[in-house]
């Protein structure tokens, strides 16, 4: 992706291990959020509405980077058959804790 900013902007960043997406005729919407494994709750902290040519550009920008990451760190392994989402988050932030 370019880098379209001037400046020195900071721009806040949010955590996200938790997503929807959804669409109406004329937009798309992608709803983040984190999920608590402990409470099994998801606080849903923003929103993103854009066009669908854009959500096209997005998927598009999205699958290039994906690719690039798998060119330099290996294959990202999914297993949806096997395990649901929720689960797949409950596990990466168990990694995450025992690698602390």
């Amino acid at each position: 992706m370019k880098a379209h900013a001037k400046g020195n902007r900071i721009r806040e960043g949010k955590y996200a291990n938790y997503f929807e997406v959804g669409h109406n005729v004329v937009e798309f919407y992608f709803d983040f959020g984190q999920y608590d494994p402990q409470s099994e709750k998801v606080q849903m902290h923003t929103r993103i509405v854009t066009s669908p040519v854009y959500a096209k550009m997005m998927r598009e920008t999205l699958a290039s980077s994906v690719e690039s990451f798998e060119r330099e760190h290996g294959p990202v392994l999914l297993n949806t058959e096997e395990m649901d989402a929720m689960e797949m988050v409950r596990e990466s932030l168990k990694r995450t804790e025992t690698e602390s």
